[in-house]
C-alpha cells in the first residue's frame, strides 16, 4: 500500500541530509520514500541528484554500502524498481542498467518516471560504441507503455536503421506511427468526455510537467508554475504534497513577497496538522533571510573597510543568525529525539556559540550514529579541548583513529587534533611523554603534507617545548658533576 504523505517525510529528510553532504544516507532516504510513493518525480529526481553527488565524493570510490543495498533487496516489483535505480545510479553511463531501470518503472505502470528514465536510457544507449538494437527496442517498448508514442516511434525507427532487414519491426513502426498520430491529434479520445478539448488540456498539463523538470527555470516559467500551483492548491487546500510543492516554487522564484507567503503557508499548515516538517520549513526561510542579510553586510564591509557602523551591523546580524540557528536546531531535536544526525547538527551550533558543555552532550549521543561517528568524535574531542579536559580529548581522538574505513582526510584531521591535544597536555602538565608523541605526530604529518594547516609552525613550537621540558632545571645537579 502506497502513502505519499509518508513518502514526503522521507523526501524532506533526504533533502536535509543531502545538504549536510551525507549523500549515501540521503540516497537511502530517497529510496525509502520511493517505496511509499514510487510514482513520485520529486523522489526520483532527488535520488538522482544525491547519488550523482555521492559518486563524485571521496566515499563514492568505495561504492554504496551494504546497508543501502540490503534495503532494496526484496522480491516485489517495487523492490526490483528501487534496486534497478540504485544499480543504474552507481553506474550512470551503463546503458544496460539504465534500460533495466526503465523496464522496472514501466512494469509498475509509472508513466512519468518511465518516460523520464527511458529518455535518459535511450540517450545513453545511443552513446555506446556499438549501439545495441535490443536496448533501443526496449526503450521503444517503455516509451509505448507510458503513452509517449512519438518517442516510441522515433526509437523504433532508430532500431530499424541498425537492422533494415527486420520486416516485423517495419510493420510495428507503421502501427506506432498511427498511434502517435492518434495520440497527438486527440483522435484516440473521440467519443470520450472532452475529446479534442481534453487534448488541449493535456497539452497544458504537459507544458507544466515540462516546466517542472527544467533545471534552470526562467522567470516566465516560474510564474506559470506558481499560477498553476496556486490553482491546484485552491482545488486541494489540505493536500500536503501540493502545499509543499507550491511553497518550494515560491522560494525558487524568491521575489520579496514570495518568502513571506511561503513562510505563512508553512506555519498555517503546521498549526493545522501539527506536522513538524512544515514548522522546520518555515524556520529555514527565516534562517535563509538572515544568511542573506549577513552576506550583504559582508559585501558592504569589503567595499568600505574600517566602517565601524557596518562592522557593528554585521556583528549584530551574525549573532542574530547564530541564535536563531541554535533555537531552530533545538526545536528539531525536540521534535525528532531519536534522530542522531540532528543531535550532531545541534552540537555543532552549540560549539560555534562557545557552549562547549552543551555541545559535548550532543556529540556524545551523536557518535552512536555510524554515518556521523568519526565527525562526532572529532567534534567531541575538540569540545573537551576547549574546556581544558586534555586527557579526555586525547582518549577521544585515539578511539576515533581506531575506527574502520576512515577517509584519508578524516584520518589526517584526527592525527592533527590528537597532536594539538598532546601539545596542550604537555604544556599544562610539563609532560615530556606527551610532548614526544606530539613531536612524532607533527613530524609524520609534515612528511606527508607540509602545507597542512599550520603544521610547520606547530612542529617548531612542539620542538621548542620538548627542548624546554628536557632541559635540566636551575639548581639541579648536572650529569657527571662532582659531589
Amino acid at each position: 500500500m502506497f502513502d505519499p504523505d509518508k513518502a514526503m517525510k522521507f523526501f524532506h529528510r533526504a533533502k536535509t541530509v543531502d545538504e549536510t553532504t551525507n549523500y549515501e544516507y540521503a540516497v537511502q532516504l530517497w529510496l525509502s520514500g520511493l517505496r511509499w510513493d514510487p510514482n513520485s518525480m520529486d523522489g526520483l529526481i532527488g535520488f538522482a541528484g544525491s547519488i550523482a553527488r555521492f559518486n563524485d565524493s571521496p566515499a563514492g570510490k568505495k561504492g554504496i554500502g551494504k546497508e543501502v543495498s540490503r534495503s532494496v533487496s526484496g522480491k516485489s516489483d517495487v523492490d526490483r524498481y528501487l534496486a534497478a535505480l540504485l544499480d543504474w545510479g552507481q553506474k550512470p553511463g551503463d546503458s544496460v542498467l539504465a534500460v533495466r531501470a526503465a523496464e522496472a518503472a514501466a512494469k509498475l505502470t509509472l508513466k512519468q518516471p518511465t518516460r523520464w528514465i527511458t529518455e535518459r536510457a535511450f540517450g545513453i544507449a545511443l552513446k555506446d560504441k556499438k549501439v545495441r538494437k535490443d536496448l533501443i527496442l526496449k526503450c521503444s517498448e517503455c516509451f509505448g507503455k507510458c503513452d509517449a508514442f512519438e518517442l516510441a516511434l522515433g526509437s523504433a525507427e532508430k532500431a530499424l536503421q541498425i537492422d533494415p532487414t527486420d520486416g516485423e519491426l517495419a510493420a510495428r513502426i507503421r502501427s506506432l506511427a498511427a498511434q502517435a498520430t492518434m495520440s497527438k491529434g486527440g483522435y484516440d479520445k473521440t467519443g470520450q468526455e472532452g475529446g479534442f478539448r481534453a487534448n488541449i488540456r493535456d497539452a497544458a498539463k504537459q507544458r507544466i510537467l515540462d516546466d517542472q523538470e527544467r533545471i534552470v527555470k526562467t522567470e516566465d516559467t516560474l510564474d506559470r508554475l506558481i499560477i498553476a500551483g496556486a490553482e491546484e492548491l485552491q482545488k486541494r487546500p489540505g493536500d500536503l504534497p501540493t502545499i509543499e510543492r507550491y511553497g518550494k516554487l515560491l522560494l525558487e522564484r524568491a521575489k520579496p513577497a514570495d518568502e513571506e507567503a511561503a513562510h505563512k503557508l508553512y506555519m498555517q499548515t503546521f498549526e493545522t496538522t501539527r506536522q513538524f516538517r512544515f514548522r522546520e520549513l518555515a524556520g529555514e526561510i527565516k534562517l535563509r533571510q538572515l544568511r542573506r542579510k549577513v552576506s550583504e553586510l559582508k559585501d558592504m564591509q569589503a567595499k568600505t573597510p574600517g566602517n565601524e557602523m557596518v562592522e557593528r551591523m554585521l556583528a549584530q546580524a551574525e549573532e542574530e543568525h547564530n541564535l536563531l540557528d541554535l533555537e531552530e536546531h533545538k526545536l528539531r531535536c525536540e521534535a525528532y529525539p531519536s534522530d542522531l544526525t540532528r543531535k550532531f547538527e545541534l552540537g555543532k551550533r552549540h560549539f560555534a556559540m562557545n557552549q562547549f558543555h552543551e555541545a559535548i552532550e550532543q556529540f556524545q549521543e551523536a557518535q552512536h550514529e555510524p554515518k556521523n561517528r568519526a565527525a562526532s568524535m572529532t567534534m567531541l574531542g575538540l569540545s573537551f579541548q576547549q574546556i581544558d579536559w586534555n586527557e579526555e580529548a586525547i582518549d577521544t581522538f585515539r578511539h576515533a583513529l581506531e575506527l574502520k574505513d576512515l577517509l584519508p582526510d578524516t584520518q589526517m584531521e584526527l592525527r592533527y587534533c590528537l597532536m594539538t591535544a598532546l601539545q596542550a597536555k604537555a604544556t599544562t602538565d610539563n609532560d615530556v611523554a606527551c610532548a614526544e608523541e606530539a613531536d612524532r605526530l607533527a613530524s609524520a604529518i609534515a612528511r606527508q603534507q607540509m602545507s597542512y594547516k599550520d603544521i610547520r609552525v606547530r612542529r617548531e613550537t612542539i620542538k621548542a617545548l620538548l627542548t624546554k621540558l628536557k632541559a635540566p632545571r636551575t639548581g639541579e645537579p648536572q650529569p657527571g658533576a662532582g659531589a
